[in-house]
């Protein structure tokens, strides 16, 4: 059944998949929420740990109970197991041997009479929302409920569980590292005085369901895993967009950039903390400190850099953040020290890590002689990261954490680790993470904490903030400032991390073969076998790709500005150009419905595409938000708008291309089952606004150095356009 939830909810599509709940590990293929039934009693569970003063102060019915009962209050409240789990454990079920269950075991650890019904939240893969009392009541159409989020009931029966990770259970271990993440977070926020800007979903604590795995955890790797519950405050995820996969909760770029998320990150490399795959504070810092302090009137630098890739998740406001388990804390953060990893850790990290993020550090003077032996000549850190991989690749546990190893050599290969997002994240030797996975160890063993473990975590906190640096004078927004060693491409080499002279070839003559550096074995997938993985796939296959920032006015007047990769020119006489808007999904539509840039070309037949450059990049960014149709996102953007000569729409003065077009057709792009998911709009070019600044007049064309033309690349990650060179067209001789 569905319950609206939260900020953002609709009905379950028409055209959902029927009998199957995709879900699971994060997917957040269902963007709608569903009220499950028939969750029941954990019969051993018990509490580890609880926030007696933050469960008091969100529920006042408390306020007069003492610890105790509070404690039979969390249980009675959120100690179930998912109708979908118990199958799994049942005889028969996945994971009944995991857990060592035989026949009448089960009995012991589920009360079957004793049920309740929770919301499973979009990707809710193993986490669902109860009613505190169970009960709940509409009002004016709105849920009206006092709810706790708990993570680790386990999956839903209509869940895709073929993955051996998704096993709907949450370890000790893990629970641990989040909370005491999510509680350093918060006091940072606190020390800084940024409540009113971010915040966290908050832990009420942890919960023993008594169940135990008896040998290996499938979802980590580890032994004899005791599994828990984790009980949050309420909230309702973000859902990152309707294009392509998306995982319930990351935040999209949009967030990541500004406001809340702008704030968690200035506040984060400040602390030298990343949850990032490459922490790039490591290319901004300095010899002393990890952290990387900005004048609070900071807009550029490391503050736009997001080439690490941010792991960062929030509910649905994109104000308070959660899900911690991917965070970890730099060697020389200026945090007190039982909270930073080891040197080693970090060099071990950047010797295991993808060769991407190695070409990165040996690129960095200062970052490769951190890391890679002390050496300061290139050649003599690539023989010394080489070493040094071999050495850990002769490790059993590097091995064991290892994805892929290489089958004649030996050696790993450079890829992220088994079970976690990054090696510095798998590598973290803290004193709080060993504690954490020490803590979790003796419970395991004795089945009860020694300690109090909130506690110990807020007696290890920060006390005192870090000063900013004086208010300065900055570029202006756009003219980014790094590190001289960032501004130089780091082009592709398969015989070291160095920059190859020439990314062509001198004295090349023809019939001479050029193979490929990387062999000649390929992976054949069909779009069907590789499923929602094709646009990600396309995206970073198709490379470098233009970006058209198209604006249009719709029939009422409204403006419109958004950028599109799917664009190229498809014809010089008459000049002709392309692109392709997808199919917005929302709503209750069985296809989607059109974005906001089609419907005005459909209504007005006429359009201006922009070229991208660098120096007006935010703005152009800016516009890709999902706004509400009658936003104008020219104001929201700060995009100037100047009027056109041939059409209604407006141009962009900050471009330095402008191009008038009026529309010539249009054609679907359907899928198998004939629904439309794209649709490509063709236009005839009717002006050419080129800048003076950026016009050759002696040749006639564009000088693309001085356009300075951003692209498109995969994921979120954008190009330059550096290191061009000239190659002439071979000699045609007519016979």
């Amino acid at each position: 059944e569905w319950l609206g939830h939260g900020v953002w909810w609709k009905h379950m599509p028409a055209d959902a998949k029927k009998g199957s709940l995709e879900n699971a590990a994060g997917n957040a293929s269902n963007d709608y929420d569903v009220m499950e039934d028939k969750f029941q009693k954990l019969k051993k569970a018990s509490v580890i740990c609880a926030d007696y003063e933050l469960l008091r102060q969100d529920f006042p019915e408390l306020y007069s109970l003492d610890n105790a009962k509070i404690d039979q209050w969390l249980l009675n409240n959120t100690a179930y197991l998912s109708e979908g789990q118990i199958e799994r454990l049942s005889k028969g079920g996945d994971h009944a041997d995991k857990l060592g269950m035989k026949d009448g075991d089960l009995d012991d650890y589920i009360d079957k009479n004793d049920k309740t019904s929770a919301i499973r939240i979009r990707s809710g893969g193993r986490a669902a929302t109860f009613f505190a009392g169970k009960t709940y009541r509409f009002i004016k159409n709105q849920l009206v409920a006092k709810m706790i989020d708990v993570k680790g009931v386990g999956t839903h029966k209509l869940a895709d569980i073929s993955h051996p990770k998704v096993t709907g259970l949450l370890n000790l271990a893990d629970a641990l590292r989040e909370i005491m993440i999510q509680r350093l977070i918060q006091r940072l926020i606190e020390l800084e005085g940024l409540e009113h800007k971010v915040n966290t979903v908050k832990f009420y604590g942890i919960v023993d369901t008594g169940l135990q795995y008896k040998g290996k955890n499938p979802a980590t790797g580890w032994e004899n895993e005791r599994c828990v519950l984790t009980l949050r405050q309420r909230n309702s995820r973000i859902l990152d967009g309707y294009e392509g996969f998306n995982f319930s909760g990351v935040c999209p770029e949009q967030v990541i950039k500004t406001g809340p998320g702008r704030e968690l990150r200035r506040l984060l490399v400040k602390y030298g903390v990343s949850a990032e795959f490459f922490p790039r504070a490591l290319l901004y810092n300095t010899e002393d400190t990890d952290g990387v302090a900005m004048a609070s009137n900071a807009t550029t630098g490391i503050l736009d850099d997001l080439a690490g890739t941010w792991n960062l998740q929030s509910d649905a406001t994109g104000a308070n953040m959660m899900d911690f388990t991917d965070y970890y804390v730099l060697p020389k953060a200026p945090l007190p020290p039982q909270w930073r990893m080891s040197e080693k850790a970090l060099s071990d990290a950047l010797c295991l890590e993808r060769t991407p993020f190695v070409k990165i550090a040996m690129s960095s003077p200062a970052l490769m002689k951190r890391v890679y032996g002390g050496k300061s000549d290139k050649k003599e850190a690539e023989q010394w990261y080489s070493e040094r991989l071999a050495a850990l690749s002769k490790d059993p546990k590097m091995k064991e954490a290892a994805i892929k190893i290489n089958k004649e050599t030996g050696k790993i290969e450079p890829f992220k680790p088994k079970f976690c997002m990054c090696w510095f994240m798998e590598l973290d030797d803290s004193k709080m993470s060993i504690w954490a996975m020490k803590t979790a160890k003796d419970f395991e063993k004795s089945g009860e904490s020694k300690i109090d473990i909130l506690a110990h975590i807020d007696d290890s906190l920060p006390v005192s903030r870090v000063s900013n640096p004086p208010l300065q004078t900055f570029p202006t927004r756009g003219k980014e400032v790094l590190p001289a060693f960032l501004s130089a491409p780091i082009l592709p080499d398969s015989q070291s991390a160095l920059v190859p002279e020439n990314v062509y070839h001198s004295g090349w003559e023809p019939k001479t073969k050029q193979k490929c550096p990387y062999g000649n074995k390929f992976l054949s997938m069909t779009p069907a076998e590789i499923g929602r993985g094709t646009y990600k796939l396309l995206i970073s296959c198709i490379v470098p790709r233009p970006i058209a920032l198209v604006s249009t006015v719709s029939a009422k007047g409204v403006r419109n500005l958004a950028p599109y990769s799917y664009f190229g020119a498809m014809n010089h006489n008459p000049p002709t150009v392309c692109f392709s808007p997808c199919r917005n999904r929302n709503g209750n539509e069985k296809d989607g419905f059109d974005k906001d840039t089609l419907r005005n070309i459909k209504e007005t037949g006429e359009f201006v595409l922009h070229i991208m450059s660098k120096w007006f990049v935010d703005v152009a960014n800016f516009s890709c938000g999902s706004f509400l149709p009658g936003e104008d996102e020219f104001e929201l953007s700060g995009a100037t708008p100047i009027p056109s000569t041939k059409v209604k729409a407006p141009r962009v003065e900050e471009a330095a291309i402008q191009l008038e077009c009026k529309l010539a057709a249009l054609h679907e792009i359907k899928d198998d089952d004939g629904l439309v998911k794209a649709t490509m709009v063709i236009g005839n070019i009717l002006v050419f606004h080129i800048n003076e600044g950026v016009y050759d007049k002696n040749t006639q064309t564009v000088d693309a150095a001085k356009l300075q033309p951003i692209s498109r690349m995969g994921g979120n990650t954008y190009g330059q356009t550096a290191g061009m060179f000239d190659l002439p067209r071979p000699d045609r001789k007519v016979n």
